[in-house]
């Protein structure tokens, strides 16, 4: 069996505000009990920060899939980062008529990306410019400040993901990562 991560970045929140913001979205969480600290992490078994509380089932589709995993923890990411899918990497699509970005046009476009602001792409099909960031799709890359990682967790509610989302930014996206 691979691990697995969701991975809910939120683009627009800046380094300096990426470490409050998420203390706010930590304590909310351990408030709800989705999560509770890791007393006793463990390098291979459990590295994460968090790991889930009594209430870890509330926030995901099916509590009848959460099983309580080996290493299924969770991080609270405050610092400038690619979030990837891993090995399932596909390219996001344009936001108004959903033509695929060129593979090798959005790797190239990741690193300025991390280095500096995010980048316009103009689709070649529809000539829609938008923010690299709303060219979307599960199996996408996106560069963030600000994300909270749920390792080998199933699939998470809708309503938990707009209740976190909430506590984030205003520009969350969700990256499904495959190792």
């Amino acid at each position: 069996m691979s691990d697995s991560a969701i991975i809910v970045a939120e683009l627009t929140v800046s380094a300096q505000e990426a470490p409050a913001r998420a203390a706010a979205a930590a304590t909310w969480l351990l408030e709800q009990q989705i999560i509770q600290p890791n007393d006793q992490p463990d390098p291979v078994w459990r590295p994460s920060q968090y790991h889930p509380g009594p209430a870890a089932a509330a926030a995901v589709r099916d509590f009848r899939q959460y099983t309580g995993l080996i290493g299924d923890g969770i991080d609270i990411l405050d610092r400038r980062q690619i979030h990837d899918p891993g090995g399932n990497y596909t390219p996001p699509a344009c936001p108004n008529c959903t033509t695929l970005l060129e593979e090798d046009a959005h790797i190239t476009l990741i690193k300025p990306w991390l280095d500096r602001a995010e980048p316009f792409v103009t689709c070649e099909n529809c000539a829609t410019a938008a923010l690299l960031g709303d060219w979307t799709g599960p199996w996408a890359i996106h560069v963030a400040n600000l994300a909270v990682r749920f390792n080998n967790w199933p699939p998470l509610s809708d309503a938990f993901i707009l209740e976190l989302c909430d506590h984030l930014g205003p520009r969350c996206r969700l990256i499904h990562q495959r190792i």
